[in-house]
């Protein structure tokens, strides 16, 4: 089993007292630098932009019971360098980098990530770079980049649209970042057809709408560009050595379409139950032996809460306290599953707890081979506690059930 870590860095205005941004920041590097010298190999963080609290002001406000930031990082490539600067050899991982549009698109975000990679390259200590990549938390951050209907086809067919922008983005970032030369017309072109939505019924509808036959419209791309390939120069075992790319969608299309140009790990970033986690791994295992790929547990980390202490009543306190706070954040915004559900699938109680929990018998249902990102700082501000936290785990738990590398 192997341990990462997660970090949100996000600003919670309902627990008191409110810490100033720039203490968040500082409070997450300083896990780094413990995390790091407690053996945890990889720092995944959390990405948004711009501001949910101004957010919640506009006509359609998508956490309207959320107080505060849900996230702070709006640029992991130059955080990437303060973690490089205050580590020796911690990776640092992206969960997730937005492709579509609040990073300017496909080719901006390629750009980055790949100047990232090759300056990362020339460090005497290099460090492996997890770019997890995705279309972004909500609509509000993307439509300022046009990511918006631009017409009535459009309009009528934006679920569709939404998916194929996200498809076409991900084989322009795949491709310019494995230093490809290519041109828009070199991206693959997609038809809106019955495949891509639920009924007959649906697509009929759809179809009346805008004038269409049962054949379906053309996707219409979202970028349009000459030639193009990304300087400075690198090598494909560069690239490989340094830099591994992981989709945060589980979205068939994604997933198929992306693995024509590059070996994906997956995302889980939600509080899936075990029946389905051994779902999406038994559909991983056909898929990527299709492809000539083999598909291991420990490419699908996974983000897991943590609520450790001594005591398991201050521990259970903890976690009762985070999950009110969260359910209540959320309010209007998702439909959650029962709070005890919720706690179901977090670690919670005193080391010896945790230890059976993460067996494999537990109800819980870990895998000895799976990849966690432990998420210490959820809905806590206490940032000594939180380093604790991660003392007690890394000293008392980890030794009994860790792989890492």
């Amino acid at each position: 089993m192997q341990f990462d870590l997660f970090h949100s860095i996000g600003r919670i205005d309902t627990l008191k007292p409110v810490p100033q941004d720039r203490a968040i920041f500082r409070a997450f590097l300083d896990q780094c630098v413990l995390g790091e010298s407690l053996g945890f190999p990889t720092m995944w963080v959390a990405e948004s932009h711009f501001s949910s609290e101004v957010q919640k002001s506009n006509a359609r406000p998508v956490i309207p019971n959320y107080h505060g930031e849900v996230g702070l990082n709006a640029d992991s490539c130059q955080l990437a360098h303060l973690v490089f600067a205050k580590t020796k050899k911690i990776a640092f991982g992206t969960a997730i980098h937005n492709i579509v549009g609040g990073n300017g698109g496909p080719l901006a975000s390629a750009d980055r990530i790949r100047s990232l990679a090759f300056y990362n390259s020339l460090q005497d200590n290099p460090r492996k770079l997890h770019i997890g990549v995705a279309a972004g938390r909500f609509p509000y951050i993307n439509a300022p980049f046009g990511i918006v209907p631009r017409n009535k086809v459009e309009q009528v067919l934006w679920p569709q649209y939404q998916r194929l922008i996200f498809v076409e983005a991900l084989e322009i970032f795949l491709r310019l970042s494995r230093s490809e030369t290519i041109s828009c017309q070199d991206i693959t072109s997609w038809t809106i057809d019955r495949a891509m939505f639920k009924s007959d019924d649906d697509f009929k509808v759809a179809m009346n709408q805008i004038g269409a036959t049962d054949a379906g419209v053309p996707y219409e791309r979202r970028w349009t560009f000459e030639t193009l390939k990304l300087i400075p120069e690198m090598s494909q075992n560069e690239l490989s050595g340094w830099m591994n790319f992981v989709l945060g969608s589980h979205d068939p299309m994604a997933r198929d379409h992306g693995l024509k140009f590059a070996d994906l790990d997956v995302f889980n970033l939600s509080f899936t139950p075990p029946h389905e986690l051994a779902k999406i791994h038994d559909d991983m295992y056909v898929k990527y032996k299709e492809s000539g790929r083999t598909w291991h547990r420990s490419r699908l980390p996974r983000t897991v809460l943590i609520f450790v202490d001594k005591s398991p009543k201050v521990a259970a306190e903890k976690a009762e306290r985070c999950f009110d706070t969260y359910i209540e954040a959320m309010r209007g915004t998702v439909v959650l599953p029962p709070k005890e559900e919720l706690m179901s699938r977090a670690l919670i109680g005193d080391p010896a707890m945790i230890r059976d929990q993460l067996h494999p018998e537990n109800l819980r249902a870990f895998h000895k081979d799976d990849r966690l990102m432990l998420w210490f700082e959820f809905n806590q501000i206490d940032h000594e506690d939180i380093l604790q936290q991660m003392r007690l785990f890394a000293e008392n738990v980890m030794p009994y059930v860790a792989s890492n590398p």
